[in-house]
């Protein structure tokens, strides 16, 4: 990923019952979406998304 450029990660409620939760990443590679049944899921994919960026950020440059 590029020096200051990060992703960022949304959660967005289902409009009517019956319908999926959507875990949303944009990133300087792209937007992505995941459908999901239920928010503890979409919390836990959003929370490893974001988890998988700081480490990626973290890492030694070479």
């Amino acid at each position: 990923m590029a020096k200051g450029k990060k992703s960022k990660t949304a959660i967005y409620h289902p409009p009517k019952s019956g319908m999926p939760y959507l875990v949303v990443t944009v990133s300087p590679e792209g937007v992505t979406a995941v459908a999901v049944e239920s928010k503890e899921e979409a919390r836990i994919l959003a929370s490893k998304k974001t988890m998988r960026v700081e480490i990626e950020d973290s890492s030694p440059k070479a």
